[in-house]
């Protein structure tokens, strides 16, 4: 009865590469939104409708036939743009559309209209402006893809100070369409936000007005945050809107930004926060964004971000054993503190053990933490986890099992007597954890100032030429003595082709030096940075995260594969196999760090294994060939 419910899941959450896409039922007909307010214009564009306030030029409405009326927002309310304008007189003082005398025209053939603030109005009008003024232009057009709506805009600071924020765009007005409990803000990452479904303010509390209706997602370091990619949808199951930006890899990547006001509690206001300012006298141009109406499902939205990314996003096919694994295995070999060879929880001598047991279990890879004497270049091994040829021997032993061993590395972050080669300057005591210390992880008594450190380390800048040296020098080394499969600590990724190179660059590199030496080396790492750089260098993450619903990521990327951290839970073992996540297995003993017990000392969790690495093999081409569509079904 389990492997029947297993495999049904697989079937509801993956669809096979066909013409036909399932999806919840749409609705039978189209229910017309009201007429559009009055003092309005109204365009069409690849279905949806679009209402612009005659006046100020701010969007007052979008309506769709999946859903009906999307957002509806009064004159006053509505808007578009808006920027940040400090001045002497009223720091708070903001320019936006809404506050603004705009000109419309639409376009002959109606595909488009063209909004035009000259100036950009303030908030308050009780006082002179800076000398010049800021003008803004928006063009909003029908997309070639018949489905979308582009909005881009143009913002010109004709004036003499600076502008530090853009939010744009900035849409007020957002209706809980699905109902309050079921109007979902999908972010690429994690579950679903409901933000109707909860109170402006905290009931029974005070709390402090600054807090009150207001939630931010910040950009995140790769999957450590909701806000993953450009991308959000905003709905429910029926139908709803999915927003992303058409910049992939490249400029500033925007805080999402919500705001629920307590006049009207059934608005959502949405906006994409812009740091980088704009100076006096230039100008600022945002990237296209889309807008894609839609029914069903998010997954049903973010179709048109797919078919975008494909365009961008390195096309590197996995290693089979990576593309088709279900996971990987890691072990805390010593804790970096520890001394004494009897506190080790396992040794070199035990690489070969460990690696039957991972393939016992479905798993392909073994990543080792612990081995050598870290934040130090070149790699030396830790003595008292055994010899180099134990260690070697070890590694060769389970590669003929069928199993990699991947040892863990940081080189970022390097001691300080390397800050002068680096260029860089010496750093502090940090990450020194051990179970004995109190607390675990950096103790006051081991910090600056104090007469004892275990260690004090810098973050080597990523450009140096003579960090790339001895990162290259430390790996060739165990590259040829036969050690190819790397995971990597702290990847900031950066773009390609950098001048200087990067890290993104670096590691191509080692890519390139390992797969010369063995062509089925992977490489691995903790995703620290953008998730639109790294796919051409990482295979799967090593990310300290538990299970979390990234869906839209997996949807729309095939690399890296995302992991999935189990200690001993059968139920996410489960879910991590139905969301294709990449499972790393690290169950640890009692009151001891993660990695440290074997994967038969946790019956439940090593039977979830077997069976669903069954279930894997058996239905592999929904994980490979199809496209992942969560619970949009």
């Amino acid at each position: 009865m389990k492997r029947q419910r297993a495999c049904a899941a697989a079937i509801v959450v993956w669809v096979c590469s066909s013409p036909l896409f399932v999806m919840g039922q749409a609705p039978t007909s189209w229910r017309p939104p009201p007429s559009a307010p009055p003092d309005t214009v109204h365009l069409r564009l690849n279905g949806l409708d679009i209402a612009l306030d005659a006046q100020n030029g701010s969007l007052r409405q979008l309506a769709g036939p999946e859903v009906g009326v999307i957002l509806d927002a009064s004159r006053d309310s509505a808007g578009l743009v808006d920027v940040a304008f400090p001045v002497r007189e009223f720091v708070p003082l903001r320019l936006a559309s809404r506050f603004s005398k705009a000109g419309i025209e639409v376009d002959e053939n109606g595909g488009g209209a063209t909004i035009t603030w000259d100036p950009l109005g303030p908030s308050r009008t009780h006082f002179n402006l800076s000398d010049g003024r800021v003008a803004a232009r928006l063009r909003i057009s029908a997309a070639p893809d018949g489905r979308s709506v582009i909005l881009q805009c143009t913002i010109d600071n004709q004036s003499s100070a600076l502008i530090p924020q853009v939010l744009f765009p900035d849409l007020h007005g957002l209706r809980p369409f699905a109902g309050a409990a079921a109007t979902q803000l999908r972010l690429p990452n994690g579950y679903p936000v409901l933000p109707f479904a909860e109170d402006p303010i905290p009931p029974h509390t005070a709390q402090f007005y600054v807090n009150s209706g207001w939630k931010e997602y910040r950009p995140s370091t790769g999957t450590y945050g909701l806000n993953a990619l450009r991308w959000l949808d905003f709905g429910g199951y029926q139908g709803g809107l999915s927003i992303f930006q058409k910049a992939w890899g490249t400029g500033e990547r925007p805080m999402v930004r919500t705001y629920r006001s307590q006049a009207d509690p059934n608005s959502l206001r949405i906006m994409w926060e812009y740091k980088a300012g704009i100076k006096a006298g230039q100008k600022w141009q945002s990237d296209e964004v889309w807008l894609t109406p839609h029914a069903g499902g998010w997954a049903k939205g973010i179709e048109v971000f797919r078919d975008y990314v494909k365009t961008r996003h390195p096309n590197r096919p996995l290693l089979p054993r990576i593309r088709d694994g279900l996971g990987f295995r890691t072990v805390f070999m010593i804790q970096a503190p520890e001394k004494d060879p009897a506190y080790a929880a396992f040794r070199f001598s035990d690489i070969p053990k460990l690696a039957a047991e991972a393939k016992e279990h479905g798993l392909v890879e073994l990543c080792l933490w612990g081995w050598c004497e870290y934040f130090n270049l070149p790699h030396r091994l830790r003595s008292e986890l055994g010899t180099r040829e134990e260690f070697l021997d070890g590694i060769r032993q389970a590669e003929k099992l069928g199993v990699t061993v991947a040892p863990f590395v940081s080189c970022v972050l390097v001691r300080d007597s390397l800050a002068e080669r680096y260029g860089s300057t010496p750093g502090k005591p940090e990450w020194v954890y051990h179970p004995d210390l109190i607390p675990v992880m950096d103790p006051y008594y081991l910090g600056a100032g104090y007469p004892m450190q275990f260690w004090s380390i810098f973050s080597a800048p990523t450009n140096n030429a003579n960090w790339h040296a001895d990162v290259i020098a430390a790996f060739k080394e165990w590259i040829d003595a036969g050690v190819t499969c790397w995971s990597w600590d702290q990847v900031f990724a950066d773009a390609p082709n950098s001048q200087p190179p990067g890290l993104t660059d670096l590691l191509a590199s080692l890519r390139k030096l390992a797969q010369a030496r063995n062509p089925d080396a992977t490489f691995s790492g903790e995703e620290v940075g953008s998730l639109e750089f790294d796919g051409g260098v990482l295979d799967y993450t090593w990310n300290w995260a538990d299970y979390t619903d990234a869906g839209p990521i997996t949807t729309v990327m095939r690399t890296p594969r995302l992991n999935c951290n189990v200690d001993d839970s059968a139920r996410v073992v489960k879910t991590a196999f139905a969301d294709n996540l990449f499972i790393n297995a690290m169950p640890r003993k009692p009151d001891q760090p993660n990695g440290t017990a074997l994967i038969s000392e946790k019956p439940a969790m090593a039977a979830a294994l077997k069976e669903v690495a069954a279930l894997r093999k058996k239905f592999l081409p929904w994980f490979v060939d199809g496209t992942f569509i969560g619970d949009s079904v």
